[in-house]
């Protein structure tokens, strides 16, 4: 968070640049209240020059704590592909910070160390492992990593492409798909789909119960291209529909806007459960499967049927 330079009267206002865990000097008024953010304490002091001889030590204080390296998540964006040596990689995870900072880190089992990418300076860096913790589609750090400089990117065709450990890096950042679309628009939006898809191998069991049923039913999808849950959960799906070839089900994609507020028409009907996997049959919701659940997905799907 930023803020600009105010004044009130009486008194003086200085207001500085602080992180919401920071408790940072804010302003002086008449009373003599020194205000944090995140505590209001209430310092008594008897003229304006006590004030004077104060300042500059909270001023120094604050400068220490701001430069600081405080602990930092960051978020995966699975709306990023990456290719490295003109290949999908569909190990690769980039992640943005959650407080809205100009850099991204990448990691890949085809990489020998995380990347950090400052997209202010186009400037790319070699990490070391231990700078970087994963857990699933979130990543920590301690601020922002110092890394060892390893160039720049270029920019072209809507790609950022960048050399490290001898292997050419190139990501996109695709569009959002929202509102109904076809499988195949989905695969086309993110080929790492079709990987995924193509990787996935459904029990034969579950698969001869779905090849042979015979109630009309219809397979809501609602997802999100934005949504790190959604690119492992979507390609499952398509496979065990694909696989089962049965006109009875009749499928239905519909994409998730960021922000999770459009299409409103299909939120309204839906709700707001993303990704999901709902189920009708005679017009009626008879279950829904949210998020990726754990075992097999086909064998919840068989279940949620009989």
């Amino acid at each position: 968070m930023s803020l600009g330079t105010t004044r009130r009267k009486p008194g003086l206002t200085y207001v500085c640049p602080v992180s919401e865990r920071v408790l940072a000097l804010r302003c002086w008024r008449g009373t003599g209240h020194f205000v944090h953010f995140g505590m209001e304490s209430t310092m008594i002091y008897s003229s304006f020059k006590s004030m004077l001889r104060v300042f500059p030590i909270a001023l120094v204080l604050t400068h220490v704590v701001l430069n600081a390296q405080q602990p930092m998540q960051w978020e995966e964006n699975p709306q990023i592909g990456v290719e490295i040596n003109g290949k999908i990689d569909i190990s690769s995870q980039v992640f943005q910070p959650t407080s809205y900072r100009p850099y991204m880190i990448l990691t890949s089992a085809a990489l020998p160390v995380p990347v950090l990418i400052d997209l202010t300076k186009r400037s790319v860096s070699r990490l070391k492992g231990s700078d970087v913790t994963v857990n699933e589609y979130f990543a920590h750090t301690n601020g922002i990593p110092n890394g060892r400089a390893s160039g720049n990117y270029t920019m072209k065709d809507g790609a950022s492409t960048f050399k490290v450990a001898g292997k050419t890096v190139s990501i996109t950042v695709r569009q959002t798909l929202v509102g109904e679309v076809s499988a195949s628009m989905i695969l086309a939006h993110s080929p790492d789909y079709r990987i995924r898809k193509n990787n996935y191998r459904p029990k034969r069991q579950a698969m001869d119960f779905l090849k042979s049923y015979r109630q009309k039913t219809d397979v809501i999808v609602v997802f999100a291209t934005w949504c790190a849950t959604c690119k492992e959960l979507l390609p499952k799906v398509m496979r065990i529909f694909d696989d089962a070839a049965n006109p009875a089900f009749t499928m239905k994609y519909i994409g998730i806007a960021m922000g999770g507020n459009e299409p409103r028409t299909a939120i309204e009907k839906y709700g707001h459960d993303y990704p999901a996997v709902i189920f009708y049959r005679n017009g009626r919701e008879i279950d829904r499967i949210i998020a990726d659940p754990p075992g097999a997905l086909e064998d919840l799907i068989v279940t949620i049927l009989k």
